[in-house]
């Protein structure tokens, strides 16, 4: 009967020490990821930003990391990779798209207007400053560092796949194209607008009579055209690499 009873605890005991061992061995759903290519997990991670002290990553509330020292992370909203260009954009910038080989992401950027009565106060220099955030884009190729996503940094990274880098031709074409619309729609109501003021006459009754060029009208209906057609085209950028990380997985 002894022999039965240290047996069970035996088990019980094992299957305990085993729960306790998986339960310490198990990683956290989140992590960040070392300069030096060292992977710590969390539960818990936290991006710390206290007055006048340094930032830092809190992981579990007790770990603190540098965020200098830090080259990847993945938390609650994602996945974000250090941007190491320029010293204007956020430090980290978030993954939009995750592709075998091909990864986009964007960070903003706060902008601030000017205006003739100040800098940035209002339409009139009163009230608060008029700011905007605008999105920032990169890329990275086999989880390499980030680059700007753009047509120049593009046609190098995606030089071995014949259908992207006929996509980015067919992007550069219809940029050029674009421009020369603009500059077309814009010359038009220029002159137009020129002529239009050069038409203003003083009515018998004292009063005043303009007549509205057509090239203004013209241009205007060329760039809203273009406006629309342009509202709705793809991103050809983004198809270049969606393109390759598709032909990637065949």
């Amino acid at each position: 009967m002894r022999k039965v009873i240290y047996l069970v605890l035996l088990c019980l005991l094992s299957g305990v020490a085993a729960h306790a061992q998986t339960e310490y061995s198990r990683p956290g759903k989140y992590y960040i990821q070392l300069q030096n290519g060292q992977i710590v997990y969390a539960d818990k991670l936290q991006y710390k930003s206290p007055i006048f002290k340094q930032n830092y990553f809190l992981l579990d509330d007790s770990l603190k990391y540098n965020p200098g020292n830090v080259a990847a992370f993945q938390d609650e909203d994602g996945y974000f990779a250090r941007v190491e260009v320029g010293n204007s954009y956020d430090s980290f910038a978030k993954r939009l798209l995750d592709g075998p080989r091909i990864d986009k992401f964007y960070t903003s950027r706060t902008t601030y207007d000017y205006n003739p009565y100040g800098y940035g106060y209002g339409a009139y220099g009163y009230g608060g400053p008029n700011t905007s955030r605008r999105r920032i884009y990169f890329f990275s190729k086999d989880d390499g560092p980030l680059y700007l996503f753009n047509y120049e940094n593009l046609e190098e990274a995606l030089a071995d796949n014949a259908a992207s880098t006929a996509m980015l031709r067919k992007y550069r074409k219809d940029k050029l194209i674009n421009t020369g619309v603009s500059v077309l729609g814009a010359g038009l109501l220029a002159a137009g607008g020129l002529i239009t003021a050069g038409s203003a006459q003083t009515t018998p009754s004292g009063g005043s009579s303009i007549t509205v060029s057509p090239l203004m009208y013209a241009g205007a209906g060329i760039l809203g055209a273009q406006f629309v057609i342009n509202l709705f085209q793809k991103d050809k950028l983004t198809q270049a690499i969606e393109v390759y990380n598709y032909q990637v997985q065949q």
